[in-house]
């Protein structure tokens, strides 16, 4: 999903956000409907500030994506709809988004009206964003049902590049591919790193526009990595991908930092000039993955970089088993590149009360802002709540909308896509707008309201 890009504009409405419902519950308390204030703050925490405008320059967005079928105010006149096109079935496809001020969740929506219902098909799911893309997977059933055998076999789009034939595809992973937006029009790599054995990957690139000469279509690069990086690529996992500056950095949440060059010219600049490999800091080397299932998301890490390039970890620490409210959030951030310096920023232990944060994401234009997903298991609800960790202020909280509210309340049978916690995509994409997605923004608030008043 790709927007022309213009001059980025700060968020002129003027509105104050009405503080919502508490996103925590007091054990032993008895309530009849959520308290309408920030949730109580822990010792040392100051009162937060009078609620203020949501920071609509830069957007949390959903890994769902609402496949949507009654055009609800979102694409008529809405400026985040993109121009109408064709899935490799020749199926006309569009895209938009529900824009949503942080720390409440955005959702790209997807309008497919002649998809099959298919039961069981894989659903669309957002992979990354840079400036004004997002890319975001689709899955394509044939014409002919009978061509194919499961679901692994049907073709896979990746909305910003053209499908190729089946025997053109490699598999590729979510968790494995990025995109990065280089360059004044337009221009953007869509990359996948493959990890071999010992110390070789495949890197798989798709440059749009190609170079002069070259048609559309992937190129596959083997790297060694070099032994002195010191990389265990038989125990590596790659939880993130961001990008920076000329590379995307490809993250261990247990090991480090994999940065690679995906603009370099393979043929003649040195593979020490396209990696370079930054360790975590040492304290969080100490710790274990608790969650070693394939496709898991870790809940207590993550790696963020801001619009301003600056690199921050965010590890949220608790005993074994894990308490629900026994917990430290440290951050650090990455002062020097090149030599892999870290410097601690926050150590605090219980900053957020009774419930334990997860899926932290850094805001993109405040680095001392960060935002968390916290679940009240009780109730089935979630929360994301934003927090000044520097000051240890509670800035904003919003309730999550799940992926099957978005047509209203949902029906057991209209339930695809379970909500267990998942990490979050930060993004400037509607920065990028030619004009205030206003219709986006009153269905997002909408749904907001009608979820508050269900839970009273």
């Amino acid at each position: 999903m790709e927007q022309a890009p213009r001059r980025q504009r700060k968020n002129g409405r003027g509105e104050r956000r009405k503080p919502p419902p508490s996103p925590t519950w007091c054990a032993g308390t008895e309530l009849t409907k959520p308290a309408a204030s920030p949730p109580p703050r822990a010792p040392g925490w100051t009162e937060p500030p009078p609620p203020a405008t949501g920071d609509g320059s830069w957007l949390i967005l959903d890994r769902f994506v609402h496949l949507s079928r009654r055009r609800r105010g979102v694409v008529e006149g809405d400026a985040t709809a993109s121009s109408l096109t064709e899935d490799c079935a020749g199926r006309p496809v569009r895209a938009s988004l529900r824009i949503a001020g942080p720390p409440a969740v955005s959702r790209l929506y997807l309008h497919w009206a002649w998809r099959p219902q298919i039961r069981g098909f894989a659903e669309p799911a957002a992979i990354a964003a840079h400036r004004n893309s997002i890319l975001f997977r689709m899955s394509v059933p044939f014409e002919d049902s009978t061509c194919w055998i499961d679901i692994s076999s049907s073709p896979l789009d990746y909305l910003l590049f053209q499908p190729y034939r089946c025997e053109q595809q490699r598999i590729m992973f979510d968790e494995d591919m990025g995109i990065l937006c280089h360059g004044d029009n337009g221009e953007f790599t869509v990359a996948d790193l493959t990890y071999r054995y010992r110390q070789e990957v495949d890197l798989c690139l798709l440059h749009h526009p190609p170079p002069a000469g070259i048609p559309l279509k992937w190129s596959i690069n083997r790297l060694q990595i070099p032994p002195q990086m010191k990389i265990d690529l038989y125990s590596w996992r790659t939880d993130v991908v961001v990008p920076i500056d000329r590379s995307l950095c490809w993250v261990d949440y247990y090991q480090g930092i994999l940065l690679i060059d995906v603009l370099a010219d393979s043929q003649s600049s040195p593979i020490q000039q396209q990696l370079h490999y930054v360790r975590l800091p040492s304290q969080a080397l100490k710790s274990r993955r608790l969650y070693i299932d394939p496709g898991a998301p870790d809940p207590f890490r993550r790696v963020c970089i801001t619009d301003a390039g600056i690199i921050k970890l965010v590890c949220i620490l608790t005993k074994y088993p894990p308490p629900d409210d026994e917990f430290t959030i440290i951050t650090w951030t990455l002062v020097d590149i090149n030599q892999g310096s870290w410097r601690k920023d926050v150590d605090t232990i219980s900053c957020l009360p009774r419930v334990r944060p997860s899926f932290p994401v850094v805001s993109l234009v405040d680095p001392d802002v960060i935002c968390f997903l916290l679940k009240e298991k009780d109730r089935n609800v979630s929360w994301m709540v934003e927090v000044n960790m520097r000051k240890k202020v509670l800035l904003s909280s919003a309730l999550y909308i799940n992926e099957e509210e978005e047509e209203g309340p949902p029906s057991e049978k209209d339930r695809r896509n379970n909500f267990f916690g998942h990490s979050f995509i930060p993004t400037k994409f509607s920065s990028y707008l030619a004009e205030d997605a206003i219709t986006s923004r009153k269905l997002s608030e909408t749904m907001q309201k009608d979820k508050e008043e269900r839970m009273m």
